[in-house]
């Protein structure tokens, strides 16, 4: 006896949305200018990285 698949396939259809998606804008918490090097940390940013990246910036652009 031999056995048969038989495959199917999924249609994906895009469903009507009454709603609006919500638009992400990222908002500037600092902004550093350090010999015309600037820096912009927006919020929401990982502090520990945003204050390593600080340092290297103010160090290198003296």
């Amino acid at each position: 006896m031999t056995e048969q698949n038989e495959i199917i396939t999924p249609v994906f259809k895009n469903k009507a949305s009454d709603f609006k998606k919500h638009v992400f804008t990222a908002l500037p918490a600092v902004k550093i200018n350090v010999n015309e090097v600037e820096l912009t940390i927006f919020k929401g940013t990982n502090s520990i990285l945003a204050s390593d990246i600080t340092q290297v910036v103010i160090r290198y652009a003296r």
